[in-house]
């Protein structure tokens, strides 16, 4: 398994992992309903950075980055994590989260705050 930065290009594989996680409602705050194109800018445009794990070809989970508030509040960043359902229990949400820590450390961030988890979403949690 190999985790790199997302391209324009992966976002048709990330896409079905998007649609299904935040249609369910269960775990992200996002509109049921989000379109293709809402998607795309919320996961890939307005993150600094979005990096996807991949597996012989096949994209099995996603996360991107982003300074949480502009300004003063530019020392903290927010990450979000999706697991394609296919690759769920196999540990890739820890890869993701241990990935995306020491990525924010690079980049120079002194905090990282989750702000779209939801409160059923116990594996987040203890995550």
């Amino acid at each position: 398994m190999l985790i790199r930065e997302a391209r324009a290009d992966d976002f048709h594989q990330i896409w079905p992992i998007f649609h299904e996680i935040v249609s369910a409602g269960e775990t992200y705050a996002y509109a049921r309903n989000t379109s293709k194109e809402k998607a795309e800018a919320l996961w890939m445009k307005t993150p600094h950075k979005t990096f996807v794990l991949e597996e012989k070809g096949a994209l099995l989970g996603t996360y991107c980055i982003k300074t949480n508030q502009p300004g003063l509040g530019s020392h903290v960043c927010n990450c979000g994590y999706m697991v394609s359902s296919k690759a769920r229990g196999k540990g890739i949400a820890r890869q993701l989260c241990e990935h995306s820590q020491e990525l924010a450390l690079a980049l120079g961030y002194k905090a990282m705050q989750f702000n779209f988890v939801v409160a059923t979403n116990q594996s987040a949690i203890q995550l």
